[in-house]
């Protein structure tokens, strides 16, 4: 047998094989800059979040206004929230809003006053459903989505 052919046949196919490895790294980073970077994230609730029906007594919201859900909101009277009610009835660390697979999870953080949804008190946590209406304190919120 001759070395020579072998030879060649083997150049040939690290060659080959490194040219694959170029096309799907060149593909894999196409992909990447068509998406912008992101990862696809599956949401299929499209944008999530809360329109203020009543703003009570807090000089921070307006009614109709729209506060988006993304991850966790956190709610209460302390700075620490992502999102503060200026009001007496609502507690520092009052309720948040976390996804959980692909549910958006309402629950009530041992709040004094409680937290309602839909005109029932919430003990402990719920699936929230568009058009499902939360009150904290005087705050009337509608789930949109």
């Amino acid at each position: 047998m001759d070395f020579s052919k072998l030879s060649m046949i083997f150049k040939f196919a690290i060659l080959a094989i490194v040219y694959l490895i170029i096309f799907f790294a060149l593909r894999i980073m196409y992909k990447d800059i068509k998406s912008g970077g992101r990862k696809k994230v599956s949401n299929r609730k499209g944008t999530f979040g809360l329109e203020v029906i009543e703003a009570g007594e807090n000089t921070n919201l307006k009614n109709g206004g729209i506060i988006p859900v993304q991850g966790e909101l956190t709610i209460g009277r302390k700075n620490t929230n992502h999102l503060i009610l200026e009001d007496q009835f609502v507690s520092g660390n009052h309720a948040r809003i976390f996804v959980k697979n692909t549910d958006y999870i309402i629950e009530d953080m041992g709040s004094t006053n409680g937290t309602k949804l839909n005109d029932e008190r919430l003990e402990d946590r719920a699936i929230l459903r568009v058009g499902d209406e939360i009150q904290i304190g005087s705050t009337l919120f509608r789930v949109i989505g």
